[in-house]
């Protein structure tokens, strides 16, 4: 369980703290006037939590593609794909990348 503490405790200790943080594989919450402002956190765990939003944000991105994928197949269904997404805006290299996913998510589900 994360511990918290308050900014002037973690300004006095910020040396057992840090050991803390790292030891105990948990989380330090620094308060000010009673408010969580900062975390104190192992490098490794923050590596993950980088990590994982990073690859949120790829999610997020690839769902607005494909939303727009689709609105354009719909609109354009005579169309064909490479088309579609040019019509769209995309650039060249993310239409390559686009119809590439496209043929291996067809191939998988084959």
């Amino acid at each position: 369980m994360p511990r918290m503490i308050s900014a002037s405790e973690a300004k006095a200790k910020f040396g057992a703290l840090r050991k803390w943080a790292v030891e105990q594989q948990d989380e330090v919450i620094v308060e000010v006037h009673g408010e969580p402002e900062v975390v104190l956190m192992d490098y490794a765990k923050y590596q993950e939590y980088q990590r994982l939003r990073d690859e949120e944000r790829r999610r997020q991105a690839w769902a607005v593609v494909e939303s727009l994928r689709q609105e354009v197949n719909a609109l354009n269904e005579d169309l064909s794909a490479e088309e579609a997404y040019r019509l769209a805006g995309f650039s060249e290299a993310v239409i390559e990348e686009t119809l590439r996913k496209d043929r291996e998510l067809a191939a998988a589900t084959a």
